[in-house]
């Protein structure tokens, strides 16, 4: 026999080859994403992790990973960074081709900073 569904675990961050990345609504709740926010992906102990760099009314100018709310009315986040798809898909060893689809792990607090692992060793 053989399973249809062999994974059944929904990812929580797309990240595509062209650099658009996507947050699912349930991240995006976990980290309190605002349109204007900048994310980026911190690296500690062979683990990843995703957390807001800047809030939205706490920095001037045009930053690389600044989140806006997509269209659909599911409380979802995109942005685009070319650089953190280049890492990601390096870390992964995989070609720069296409999507990788990760789920995520648990959620930390640092310095009154919200942190969460991003399980990127095993993509969706």
């Amino acid at each position: 026999m053989h399973s249809i569904l062999p994974n059944s675990r929904r990812h929580d961050i797309a990240i595509h080859a062209s650099g658009r990345i996507d947050i699912s609504a349930r991240i995006a709740r976990a980290l309190s994403l605002a349109p204007g926010d900048v994310i980026d992906i911190a690296r500690d102990n062979g683990e990843w992790y995703l957390y807001v760099k800047y809030r939205a009314d706490n920095y001037t100018g045009n930053h690389r990973g600044r989140v806006w709310a997509t269209s659909n009315g599911k409380g979802t986040f995109r942005t685009h960074s070319a650089s953190i798809a280049r890492a990601i898909f390096f870390a992964t060893g995989t070609p720069l081709t296409g999507v990788l689809r990760f789920p995520c792990g648990t959620i930390i607090n640092r310095d009154n900073q919200t942190f969460i692992t991003i399980i990127y060793r095993n993509p969706i």
